[in-house]
């Protein structure tokens, strides 16, 4: 299999970067690319792609409820992503897919994720709701609002780009001086949405959820870090592993609050937990990623 190239996404339409190629049978192909600032392709761009290829192979009347991904290596900007889909279950109530992408003709597998969707159940209900009360996220900071000091030390130590992408509005909830979470306790809190219109299409809110559950999520573990690594000249942040429970219907059009703690950070690897809210204070999603934390070199 030859090596396929694909132009690079203009990040105005989500919905153009979530579409695929069928290629017959359980085959699905990339169409764009959305780099991100290390020249790679944007890990919640091949995150929400493979949940999309694993939802063409499922009945309609199944919503997705959980992600298992991991990142092997990095995928290449400029090349397309061969998706191939292996149905591993379909029940009375649930459906498994495994996906497997691959470039450079089959030679590198960048990603290997399981998809869980399932038909809606009743049954016993409970949340968890917000630790702390949720502001109006219409009143918090936006990137551009953030002193240019801030913004590039958190680009010099750690590579984020605080530039948000044009489908999509962050805002920090009280952010703590200089950007730099307690240690102690790494907590970091911020606001997400999905400007563009989205059909009501349960996997494709799924998946544009999916795109945006990777921005910034695993800034809490390396943020209390960020003077040690302007010092040391920076280290290399990159997600290993990330998974997604999809608890309530929602649409990532509506504000959504992301609650982030990470318990620990260490031996080059840090973990993050999230707890997504909507502004009503529902639980609709939780979010967990393992990431790449070491010294450059």
């Amino acid at each position: 299999m030859s090596v396929r190239t694909v132009p690079l996404w203009d990040g105005r339409d989500l919905l153009e970067l979530l579409a695929l190629t069928p290629e017959g049978g359980d085959r699905f192909v990339t169409r764009l690319s959305d780099p991100n600032a290390n020249s790679r392709a944007y890990g919640g761009q091949i995150l929400s792609q493979a949940l999309m290829a694993a939802g063409q192979t499922v009945p309609r009347d199944r919503v997705p409820t959980v992600v298992q991904f991991m990142f092997l290596q990095g995928t290449q900007v400029d090349e397309a992503v061969v998706m191939d889909v292996r149905k591993l279950q379909d029940g009375k109530r649930f459906s498994s897919r495994h996906v497997s992408g691959t470039q450079s003709g089959g030679s590198r597998i960048v990603l290997d994720g399981q998809f869980t969707f399932a038909t809606p159940m009743t049954g016993p209900a409970h949340h968890m709701a917000p630790t702390a009360p949720l502001p109006d996220p219409e009143t918090q900071p936006a990137p551009k609002d953030l002193p240019l000091a801030w913004r590039q030390a958190v680009l010099d130590a750690l590579g984020y780009m605080i530039e948000v992408r044009e489908v999509l509005d962050f805002r920090l909830n009280d952010p703590p001086e200089r950007l730099i979470p307690d240690a102690k306790h790494p907590r970091f809190r911020f606001w997400m949405r999905v400007r563009q219109p989205l059909p009501d299409d349960p996997l494709l809110q799924a998946a544009a959820f999916a795109f945006l559950s990777d921005w910034w999520i695993n800034y809490v573990i390396a943020g209390p870090h960020l003077d040690t690594a302007l010092e040391q000249g920076g280290v290399y942040v990159a997600t290993l592993n990330h998974s997604i429970w999809f608890h309530q219907p929602f649409n990532p059009n509506e504000w959504l609050h992301f609650d982030t703690v990470s318990p620990q950070a260490g031996r080059g690897r840090g973990l993050v937990v999230a707890r997504v809210h909507t502004r009503d204070g529902r639980l609709v999603a939780s979010v967990t990623q393992e990431a790449l934390l070491t010294d450059l070199g």
